[in-house]
């Protein structure tokens, strides 16, 4: 049985580091501010000048929403990551702390993370833009369910390079949701790739969820078909990186952990 204060003492672990180290706090909230800046005025130039119904929510949705992907599976690597790099890692679990109950810690610590960046977010497109908060938060909600467990699939899948290259793997590990962004079409429709890119982007379940959000606040459309079949994707994607995570930290285990950490 998993006990929960030790989930929560790697939320609280991470949560006073993210306090304290102002890197963290750049990382996690500039970035998404400065986007929000870039694409939001971009967004909002195109809805004048080409006369695109809506194009400037979506742009916006369209920054808020990849945050919760790409920021998100930055945030899980840095929970592994940051035990590297203090040299933490085999201290930590040399505790009676269950590889599970770390796993729950992470997902949790990456949920607060990032509803707090959503938070922070939305304040600054209600003080720049001229769009509806309300709309803004409904439709914001509506779509951020299966890229949440999307970012769990992504930041799963870079901590098992991280658990098997060590150090030298966290360049890896931090790019790999970044490296899939322009075939997940957050900011323009996937239609807009050549063939070979919508062949990948088939695969990724954020692809159709961007795609679904398009389609909602453009055309009124209903979202539903695109939204299962992101959880039809995202779902099995992030169960099995979960599992193989496991498994690659159990074999790092066997080797040695301390190895992670040169």
């Amino acid at each position: 049985m998993m006990n929960f204060a030790s989930i929560w003492a790697i939320v609280v672990r991470h949560a006073r580091t993210w306090r304290r180290d102002p890197n963290f706090l750049l990382g996690g909230f500039y970035w998404p501010v400065l986007d929000i800046l870039i694409w939001g005025f971009l967004g909002s130039w195109i809805q004048q000048t080409a006369h695109f119904q809506n194009y400037e929510i979506v742009a916006l949705l369209g920054v808020l929403l990849w945050q919760i992907v790409g920021r998100g599976c930055n945030v899980m690597a840095i929970v592994l990551c940051e035990e590297l790099w203090s040299n933490n890692i085999v201290n930590l679990f040399s505790l009676p702390l269950r590889t599970i109950e770390w796993i729950w810690g992470a997902v949790l610590f990456y949920g607060i993370m990032i509803s707090i960046t959503s938070i922070v977010c939305m304040s600054f497109v209600a003080l720049l833009y001229d769009v509806s908060m309300w709309y803004l938060l409904s439709t914001f909600l509506i779509f951020a369910p299966p890229l949440f467990i999307s970012g769990i699939w992504l930041g799963f899948t870079c901590l098992q390079i991280i658990v098997t290259l060590g150090k030298r793997g966290t360049e890896l590990g931090f790019v790999i949701a970044w490296f899939l962004m322009p075939f997940s079409g957050a900011y323009y429709p996937i239609e807009v790739l050549p063939r070979w890119g919508q062949a990948v982007s088939a695969w990724l379940p954020m692809s159709y969820v961007f795609q679904g959000m398009r389609e909602y606040v453009m055309h009124q459309q209903n979202p539903t078909s695109y939204l299962l079949k992101g959880y039809a994707l995202g779902i099995p994607y992030a169960i099995i990186a979960i599992l193989l995570f496991g498994y690659c930290f159990n074999r790092s285990k066997e080797r040695g952990l301390a190895r992670l950490a040169d």
